[in-house]
């Protein structure tokens, strides 16, 4: 599990470069990530362009940073997901508590938009 950072503005895009968010690699991923709350990045877009595949643990930590985030007054937006990946995404109902977006610049903006609401 490898995750690489950019900033832009005031968002943190995180891109995931594992082809799965599963119970393998769920620990490595919260740990990785530990550094957007040290350096206080609580707005996050997650690139999941390399991601096709995420089991119920995968699930749950996104879930879990969405909390972390939100706790902080942050927000997260995911793009660049793959056919199927939306697929389970319906599946678990992750549409109603995540913001998808097709583009990084679209889920930058609506990361910004929601940051002056």
């Amino acid at each position: 599990m490898e995750l690489s950072f950019k900033q832009i503005d005031e968002i943190t895009v995180v891109r995931i470069e594992s082809p799965e968010l599963n119970h393998v690699v769920s620990h490595d991923f919260q740990r990785q990530i530990q550094p957007i709350f040290e350096e206080k990045q609580f707005n996050v877009a997650l690139d999941m362009d390399s991601v096709d595949f995420m089991d119920s643990m995968g699930i749950g930590t996104l879930i879990t940073l969405r909390n972390k985030l939100m706790k902080e007054k942050g927000n997260i937006a995911m793009f660049n997901i793959s056919d199927r990946v939306k697929k389970i995404i319906d599946i678990a109902a992750l549409h109603k508590v995540f913001d998808l977006f097709e583009t990084e610049e679209d889920a930058v903006n609506g990361l910004k938009d929601k940051m002056l609401a």
